[in-house]
This record gives structure tokens, C-alpha cells and sequence, in this order.
């Protein structure tokens, strides 16, 4: 009886398997998705690179104030003080741009999920510069009901000789060659700016025929290192093992300075060595701006970067 169980058992599996074996072979198999490939080990690691681009000044104008630190006129004549100073006094259009390009040096760390964490230092030379002129205009009459007309003319210059900057970086890959990534961190540079005034001092139908009043001129001028903060993003692409261009945008802000030009002085016609008013000029400039620029990088391959330190 147990033999006849088993050979009838046998009689069903040999008929069933075969059409289940067919069954099977033609549904569909369903597999995960292959996780995305890592990016190229070139990535990690030190880079050296060379960028060049254009600059803007973010600030295009500059304004001048004129004020006195003597004034014999004013006490003599029965004028308020200082009020011949607005002759030098005006908003001046300084639009400054120029060349700026040199060489950075990074670091590049690989994260989990296509994140990457770095840091960057670059130093450019720069020819970014501007300069413009504002007109001021003075008029008083004084306890004899003379009229005395001032004015006068400020030229401004202000530039960037050089910017540098040490930054973080955070990017994520789009794709194993594709990098977005974002900047910001420490900003330095060197700035320079200088002003000069000059001016014309008269009395218009003058009945006494009072002599014009000669204006000297002046200037000022400086020339240092400022230190701000810098930030902005770009793109880098991996077109070659170990090589990356990249293109970014930043915006930097180096704060402002104020520089004066030594008193202009106002000397009095009808005694030569002596001095009726002097007035200095103030102008404040602001220096930030925009940099577009682009840049190549090459990669030490861990290997590489072993056998030279290796090496030393």
C-alpha cells in the first residue's frame, strides 16, 4: 500500500513540474536598482588650479563732503562758518570693473549620498578700478551786501590691486563628473583710492572792484590692505581623469574707507601771505563687487599624493 502512495506521488510531481517550471520561466524577474555609481576617486584629495574672469564694482558711486577748519571771512564779513565749503561737495559716478584672475589650491573630502566637503584658498591680481568727478557750488553775501561766489571740482579714484580669500566648500554631484557647489569665508585685499579739489572763488559786479580770491588746490590718498568676507557657488565639471573646470560667481565686501585731502586754502588778494578759509575734502568709498570667472583644476590621485609626500 505505502509502495502504490509513493508511486502515485511520483506520477503527480512528474506531471505537475514541468508546467511549472514553464510558468516560471516566463514571468518577469524584478530586480533593485543599481545604486548610482560613486564618483571618480580623482575627486578626493589636493588640487592645484589656475582661474582668470572680470570683476565689478559693487558701489558706483562716491560721495564728497566739504567742511572747514578755518574761516577768517566768515568772522570778518558777518558770514556763517564754513560757507564756502559745499564748493567740493557732490556725488561722483565711479563704475569700476577690470581684470582679475591667479591660482588656487584645495582640498576635496568625499561624504556619503554624493556630498562633498572642502577648502579652498586663491590669491588674484586685479586691475578692477574706476574714476569720476562731482561739481559743488557755493554762494554767501556778506554784511557789506557783497556776493561771494565758490566753485569747485572733486575728482575721484578708487581701485583693487589684488583680492585673496580662504573658503569652505560644500557641493553635491549631479553626476560622478558633475559638481554643484557653494562658497563663503574670509576675504582680503589690497584697495586703493585718492581724491583732488580744485575751485574759483569770485565777486560778480563787484563795485569796488574786490579782487577774485585764489583757491589752491589739494589732494589725498591712500593705499592698504582690507579684510572682509567673500561668498557665492558655481559648477565643476570632471571632463578628463584628474583634470575639472569649473565656473563660479562670487561677491565679496572688503567695507569702506574714508580719505581727506589736506586744507585748500583761500587766500586773502589784498594781503597774498595771508589765508582766508581752509577747507578740507572727505570722500568715503565702499569696496565689494561681483567676480565672474572660470578655472581649471588638476587632481592628485591618492596613489600620486602618497608617493610624494613619500618622496619629501
Amino acid at each position: 500500500m505505502k509502495l502504490t502512495a509513493a508511486v502515485a506521488a511520483l506520477s503527480i510531481v512528474a506531471v505537475v513540474a514541468p508546467a511549472l517550471a514553464a510558468d516560471l520561466g516566463s514571468a518577469p524577474v524584478v530586480l533593485p536598482p543599481a545604486p548610482p555609481p560613486p564618483p571618480p576617486s580623482s575627486w578626493a584629495g589636493l588640487y592645484v588650479g589656475l582661474n582668470a574672469g572680470w570683476a565689478w564694482g559693487g558701489t558706483s558711486e562716491a560721495r564728497t563732503y566739504g567742511y572747514s577748519v578755518y574761516d577768517w571771512a566768515s568772522g570778518a564779513l558777518g558770514m556763517p562758518f564754513g560757507f564756502s565749503s559745499p564748493y567740493v561737495s557732490g556725488l561722483a559716478s565711479l563704475q569700476q570693473d577690470g581684470f582679475i584672475g591667479g591660482a588656487q589650491i584645495g582640498y576635496n573630502h568625499v561624504g556619503p549620498a554624493g556630498f562633498l566637503f572642502g577648502v579652498e584658498t586663491d590669491f588674484d591680481g586685479s586691475t578692477l578700478r574706476g574714476s569720476g568727478a562731482s561739481n559743488g557750488f557755493a554762494s554767501q553775501v556778506d554784511a557789506h551786501g557783497l556776493l561771494h561766489l565758490q566753485a569747485g571740482r572733486a575728482d575721484v579714484r578708487a581701485g583693487l590691486g589684488w583680492l585673496g580669500s580662504v573658503r569652505g566648500r560644500f557641493g553635491y554631484f549631479f553626476n560622478p563628473a558633475l559638481l554643484f557647489y557653494g562658497t563663503g569665508g574670509l576675504a582680503y585685499g589690497g584697495t586703493f583710492g585718492s581724491i583732488s579739489t580744485l575751485g574759483f572763488h569770485w565777486h560778480p559786479q563787484d563795485p569796488i572792484g574786490h579782487p577774485d580770491n585764489p583757491v589752491l588746490p589739494a589732494w589725498g590718498s591712500f593705499d592698504a590692505a582690507r579684510v572682509g568676507w567673500i561668498a557665492g557657488g558655481g559648477f565643476e565639471w570632471s571632463f578628463a581623469p584628474q583634470w575639472s573646470v569649473k565656473t563660479e560667481a562670487l561677491y565679496y565686501d572688503l567695507g569702506s574707507r574714508r580719505v581727506s585731502t589736506f586744507p585748500s586754502a583761500l587766500v586773502n588778494p589784498a594781503a597774498p601771505s595771508s589765508i582766508a578759509v581752509l577747507n578740507v575734502a572727505t570722500t568715503r568709498f565702499r569696496y565689494d563687487g561681483v567676480i565672474a570667472r572660470l578655472g581649471v583644476n588638476y587632481h592628485f590621485a591618492a596613489p600620486m599624493l602618497s608617493a610624494i609626500v613619500a618622496k619629501y
